[in-house]
């Protein structure tokens, strides 16, 4: 649990270099904590980097839930630009900055500028697993820095899975002004019950009466409160926009968990028969739906 290196991918994930699609590997170090995250970054698309004919796409695989999803988008350079501003993407457990590269594909034709970090204990990150719940604080100054560099203030964070807690911690921040939480993890003690059967069945027999122990030892281990992985009670009183994008399969992130949120400012979208790794992509049945709630931004 507290070793994310041991997670193994249900997704098949882009299988090229950053800087072979335009990515910029760089590192921000905290001047108060010492702490340093590394981090990719791009800008978005300009129909003048394209041929005639040709155009940014993604097709991604991944399997879970009893499912398996294929999720392909293409966008023609008479598509972009059609929302400015910066998405700063977060990846989930045992992910990386790499991960996020196919889901950066569409923000970037969208017309955004993008940002993605490498979590603590994730990737190269050299700084100590944390279970997503202490990366907002570097992030801010991170964000305070690239503000002054930015032409169009606006800061949407997009969080999968582990990393939509971080978004949703993000919102305090004045740099950024809403967040899209794609499968948006259940505070951990709860999502560990469901991880463990999900991903190694026979893990979850040997040491099911054991579990609570160790999630409890294993946060301690981290510094980290239970109280400190859950969203809801920050979703319930966020004064921003969010879109909580969900599967009605996916059992890691069931709909019904966040059904006490009652927040006017939280748009909740239930995707049909996706896979909780497939939510990291939107498909084109999908966008329709994300792009209407970002056009009233």
């Amino acid at each position: 649990m507290s070793n994310p290196d041991v997670y193994l991918s249900e997704t098949e994930l882009i299988k090229v270099k950053p800087s072979e699609i335009g990515f910029e590997k760089n590192t921000f170090c905290s001047a108060s904590s010492l702490q340093c995250i590394t981090y990719l970054a791009a800008s978005a698309y300009q129909a003048a980097d394209f041929p005639t004919g040709s155009a940014p796409y993604y097709n991604l695989h991944a399997t879970g839930n009893g499912v398996e999803n294929t999720i392909s988008h293409r966008m023609p350079p008479t598509t972009f630009n059609r929302f400015k501003g910066t998405a700063l993407l977060l990846h989930g457990y045992g992910g990386s900055k790499e991960v996020m590269m196919a889901t950066a594909i569409y923000f970037r034709a969208l017309g955004m500028d993008v940002v993605i970090p490498d979590l603590f204990g994730h990737g190269e990150s050299t700084e100590a697993f944390a279970f997503a719940a202490k990366e907002h604080t570097i992030l801010n100054e991170l964000l305070t820095q690239l503000s002054l560099k930015q032409t169009d203030k606006r800061t949407i964070a997009v969080g999968h899975s582990m990393g939509a807690l971080t978004a949703t911690n993000l919102l305090s921040s004045k740099y950024i002004n809403a967040a899209i939480l794609l499968a948006p993890m259940m505070s951990f003690e709860l999502a560990a019950r469901e991880y463990l059967p999900y991903k190694s069945p026979l893990l979850n027999k040997l040491f099911q009466n054991q579990l609570g122990d160790i999630v409890n030892q294993t946060m301690i281990n981290a510094k980290v409160t239970i109280q400190e992985t859950d969203l809801l009670y920050k979703l319930k009183g966020t004064e921003k926009p969010v879109l909580l994008i969900n599967s009605n399969i996916d059992t890691l992130s069931p709909p019904a968990y966040f059904s006490s949120i009652q927040n006017e400012q939280v748009e909740k979208v239930v995707f049909k028969n996706r896979s909780h790794s497939s939510l990291m992509v939107f498909g084109s049945n999908d966008i329709s739906e994300v792009e209407h709630w970002l056009l009233k931004l």
